[in-house]
């Protein structure tokens, strides 16, 4: 037996639940701050893509009406590449901050 185990009299082995022990477990399951926002940003990418997937005949459709000459509606392609381009962007900086690898500044 363990020195974490104790014994009924009847000679069952039950483990304790010391401090100690639980402690290990919940910093085995705690992220470093750059590995949460990782997660966060790349479930919103994740997110992004599939809204392109599922909206892109009515993305496509607007891009369509602008390149016809219908001008209301050209900042639409615009403002999505811009905010796949944060999101991805900011997802591969703490990717690769939580990795440990950092970029020279």
């Amino acid at each position: 037996m363990t020195e974490t185990m104790v014994t009924h009299a009847n000679g069952a082995a039950i483990a304790e639940n010391t401090p100690k022990r639980r402690r290990r477990l919940r910093s085995l399951f705690m992220l470093r701050r750059p590995a949460k926002f990782a997660i966060l940003f790349g479930l919103m990418s994740v997110a992004l893509y599939y809204g392109l997937y599922t909206f892109n005949a009515d993305i496509r459709h607007a891009a369509e009406m602008t390149n016809r000459g219908d001008k209301s509606m050209f900042m639409l392609p615009l403002g999505i590449a811009f905010v796949f381009s944060i999101v991805h962007g900011i997802f591969t900086d703490r990717f690769w901050e939580a990795l440990g690898l950092k970029a020279k500044r």
